[in-house]
């Protein structure tokens, strides 16, 4: 897609292949080696780093990125060690340069790239992924609960350049957890030692945990080694910007010196010296602060409904307002209870009319009207457009807004009005009203349920709206009490469709699924815990589990498409709208971010798009528009092609062909 550039959407080349053979930096980083305090660049960087082209051009370096920590901190994106395309259905290398399957995929080996390190300058090898395999994952007390799919799982690492990982039966999305969240397999143990009781002596730990204000020694440990934006000042990372001071109101970050990327000329990334966080909450002071122009960069809890108050602001406060699609096959999904204990209103959820009465009196085109500007797309629970799962006739599946069938599917199941109120009945005469609790976060999901319900009630379906706190729609969702709730279907694209299939297969139990709490636990119990699904679910378990399984690319497709027409024919979670606009709001000042990009958990928000290659350029130009992508897309071309192709630039069975994929 000329969206972007053509390098982002294949495996990256490296510095040699370029002909890359000086590299500069950060002249903060400079003054630090004339100081001695760090050893030269070259010395810093891998022995051939990965060279990343920037959006527009050749960036600058110095200054500071003023952002939310909440979600905004994306900027400072993980780095797990393979990455995907901005179209979000290729899995690239990142960190590592290439893996292999062996075994029919029961053996899955990563090689690594030489010469990486962690921000504190030690070196970052397969030891590390060892370290936390055997002291986090295999430990009891820090992993209590191995997931599912991981159980029998052993890691061993041969030589410093090679991880392999073997399971108990074939997995074949170990890719799609390496491009998402890989990072979760490894640790830096040089420096986490201190906080584990296997390197340290228990008393001397139990005071220093203790002094620290933590209940035991894991607490302490996770606090160490978790969330980045949460973690202790000091602690390693292979992200573009490390922690250096916090604070309850701010957070301040400064340039990784050791991180292992370059721009086409050499030049050492990221371009941005540090990040200014902000601790802000509400979504309304962020909706303010960004529409005075006061963040260089913004897109978390902005929300469609506010993009004509920023287009307001843009010339009077200096920013512009981008508009990307957010990565959600389904803005507000509404999922009603097949497990609700209420015997009657189960079986009401079961019948498959209700549901397509239920989806089919929606008027979708008035809410995107509404609430999108017309801008977002009609359609049902599924997967998007660039994904190879993908088939218009699920997307377009009982959709058409038709209340009078509506009402004669119900008028079929003999909910009727006996009562002259307006609204239906059970057939023995009972009041059928269902409760809709719901939590509020990222998308319309209060706005379009008011609208959805009294569509609703124009076929004289009675659902009455509650919000609910975070905690206690976890509660109520876990414990199978929820009548009927909603999210945002995310995990719709070729990275997390294969491997969380949520809205479509009882795989697992979580406070934003509702649909099938015990047959989830079913499954996840071996039969032991929860209800056997009906033989329809029963089917799409099989289909997942044979799909999770197989390396054979047509065969895993098929399954894919399987599991997606069932939701075409069976409606078990109902759609509204999707591919919605997404405000980005950026800075003048702010350059190399893309026009155009997909918002979302799926693609961590920012990770295909390169924000280590912003830069902020001062000044009466930085007001003017962008210039578009010129010297690094000339630059790039003109080089020395990469190295002869190996199984990383091949079509993959996993990835799909080369080309471009929409």
């Amino acid at each position: 897609d000329s969206a972007w550039p053509a390098s982002w959407l294949r495996p990256p080349a490296t510095a040699e292949a370029l002909g890359i053979t000086a590299f500069r930096e950060s002249p903060v980083l400079a003054a630090q080696v004339a100081a001695g305090r760090l050893p030269p660049v070259a010395e810093r960087l891998p022995d051939d780093p990965v060279v990343i082209e920037p959006f527009d051009r050749i960036g600058i370096y110095g200054g500071t990125l003023r952002l939310f920590l909440e979600g905004d901190a994306r900027v400072n994106n993980n780095e797990p060690p393979l990455t995907m395309c901005p179209q979000v259905s290729r899995i690239l290398p990142n960190w590592a340069s290439g893996w292999t399957f062996e075994d029919e995929g029961q053996t899955f080996i990563l090689h690594l790239r030489s010469g990486l390190r962690w921000s504190d300058g030690a070196p970052m090898t397969s030891a590390d992924f060892v370290w936390w395999f055997e002291h986090v994952f295999s430990h009891p007390e820090l992993t209590p609960a191995v997931p599912p799919r991981q159980e029998g799982m052993t890691i061993h690492a041969p030589d410093p350049l090679t991880v392999v990982f073997r399971f108990r039966e074939p997995y074949a999305f170990i890719l799609q957890e390496m491009a998402h969240r890989g990072q979760t397999f490894l640790r830096p143990g040089h420096f986490l030692a201190r906080y584990h009781p296997a390197f340290r002596d228990p008393a001397e730990l139990d005071a220093e945990v203790r002094a620290a204000g933590y209940l035991n020694w894991m607490a302490y440990f996770r606090a160490a080694s978790g969330d980045a934006f949460r973690r202790p000042v000091g602690t390693p990372t292979i992200r573009p910007y490390r922690i250096v001071r916090r604070s309850p109101t701010v957070q301040v970050w400064e340039r990784n010196p050791y991180y292992h990327k370059v721009d086409p000329a050499g030049n050492q990334l990221p371009y941005i010296d540090g990040m200014l966080l902000e601790v802000v909450t509400n979504p309304e002071v962020i909706s303010a602060k960004v529409s005075t122009g006061q963040m260089d960069f913004a897109g978390s809890m902005l929300r469609t409904q506010d993009i004509p108050l920023f287009k307001a602001g843009e010339e009077v406060y200096g920013f512009r307002t981008l508009i990307w699609n957010r990565l959600h096959g389904v803005d507000v999904i509404i999922k009603p209870n097949l497990t609700i204990p209420d015997p009657k209103l189960r079986a009401v959820f079961r019948d498959r009319r209700f549901r397509i009465a239920l989806s089919i009196a929606i008027n979708r085109d008035e809410i995107n009207e509404i609430l999108y500007f017309g801008q977002g797309t009609p359609r049902q629970t599924t997967v998007i457009p660039s994904s190879r799962y993908y088939e218009q006739a699920v997307a377009d599946a009982y959709i058409e807004y038709d209340p009078e069938r509506a009402r004669a599917l119900l008028d079929e199941m003999g909910l009727h009005d006996t009562s002259g109120d307006g609204m239906r009945q059970y057939p023995d005469g009972a009041p059928l009203t269902i409760t809709l609790e719901w939590r509020d976060a990222e998308t319309p999901k209060g706005e379009t349920m008011e609208l959805v319900t009294a569509h609703w009630r124009d076929v004289g379906i009675d659902v009455r709206l509650r919000q609910v706190h975070d905690a206690l729609q976890t509660a109520r969702a876990r414990s199978n009490a929820m009548e009927m709730t909603v999210w945002h279907a995310d995990r719709s694209t070729d990275i997390l469709f294969p491997l969380i299939p949520s809205w479509f297969v009882p795989m697992y139990v979580s406070w934003d699924l509702v649909s099938w709490t015990e047959w989830s636990r079913w499954y996840l119990s071996g039969g032991e815990h929860g209800e056997e699904p009906i033989p329809e679910m029963l089917r799409q378990i099989e289909r997942w589990d044979e799909m999770r399984r197989t390396i054979d690319e047509a065969r895993g497709v098929e399954l894919g498409r399987e599991i997606l027409r069932s939701q075409a024919e069976h409606v078990w979670t109902i759609g509204t709208i999707g591919l919605a606009p997404q405000p980005i709001v950026i800075s003048r000042r702010l350059q190399n971010v893309a026009d155009r990009g997909y918002w979302g958990w799926d693609n961590m928000w920012l990770r295909p798009y390169h924000a280590e290659t912003w830069f902020l350029e001062e000044g009466p130009e930085a007001g003017g528009a962008m210039r578009r992508r010129r010297v690094p897309r000339r630059t790039m071309a003109q080089r020395p092609q990469p190295a002869p192709r190996t199984h990383m630039d091949k079509d993959h069975p996993l990835l799909g062909r080369t080309g471009d994929r929409r």
